[in-house]
């Protein structure tokens, strides 16, 4: 059976080479896109990281008897933290929506995780956290950000429904992994739960990147409303000041 370190190091490298071709890429679109682009490539990059670090056995913790790495966990938080921030601009969405479905996804990811370390009451609390924050993973991304989605063009409503389908059907698939993992309910063995993650965050990443970077007219339409988003602010808090100053000098 091949060595979990070898197919962690392989996966490294693999997404170390997605992030290469999709900077090489985004270096394609125009300035006002890049950005976005970027966002791909900080993905690929803290996964490849993780993968990376896990490769060499560090930032590891024991659970139920077996080593497993944080590191894994921390890629994850900084690869969703950029979906997240491309899921704002493409629908132009208040900034709450935004944290708190960064919230939702963070604690499932690190509910997880505690619950490969915690047991008996401490773990089914664990258990019911993951439960409670996917569900409300599920309800920002099909409530109130996909609202928002259909008040923004076409381009960008289609770019929000491509990336939201694809975050939840990887997203769940990592979390019934974890659960169905042998820290939790031992109906797979190590290297099969492996396996089956790995492939999970190499389609995520690989679609991820392939939906936005192919979407530069909704990409285009989210830069310039970004633009005017940042006028319409400079100029309401300049408004703001002349005003006080105003009242001032009346004084």
């Amino acid at each position: 059976m091949i060595e979990n370190t070898t197919v962690f190091a392989a996966t490294g490298a693999i997404l170390a080479a997605m992030a290469i071709g999709f900077l090489l890429w985004t270096r394609r679109l125009s300035d006002a896109c890049r950005y976005y682009g970027y966002a791909v490539v900080v993905a690929c990059g803290a996964m490849s990281g993780a993968y990376l670090l896990m490769a060499a056995e560090l930032l590891t913790v024991t659970t139920s008897g077996r080593t497993e790495s944080v590191a894994r966990f921390i890629g994850y938080s900084i690869a969703w933290a950029a979906v997240c921030y491309v899921l704002e601009v493409t629908t132009d969405a208040d900034r709450r929506y935004t944290l708190a479905l960064l919230g939702t996804i963070l604690t499932c990811l690190w509910a997880t995780m505690a619950s490969w370390v915690l047991s008996g009451i401490a773990g089914t609390v664990v258990s019911v956290a993951i439960f409670a924050a996917l569900l409300g993973m599920i309800y920002v991304l099909v409530g109130p950000l996909a609202r928002e989605a259909t008040a923004v063009s076409g381009e960008r409503t289609l770019l929000y429904g491509k990336l939201k389908n694809l975050s939840l059907l990887v997203f769940i698939g990592l979390i019934i992994t974890g659960m169905l993992s042998e820290q939790n309910l031992n109906f797979t063995d190590a290297f099969v739960g492996q396996t089956i993650a790995t492939y999970l965050d190499l389609v995520w990443l690989a679609g991820f990147g392939a939906i936005l970077l192919r979407s530069e007219a909704a990409l285009e339409d989210a830069a310039v409303s970004t633009i005017d988003r940042s006028h319409a602010t400079t100029e309401s808090v300049d408004g703001s000041g002349a005003g006080v100053s105003g009242v001032t000098t009346a004084d």
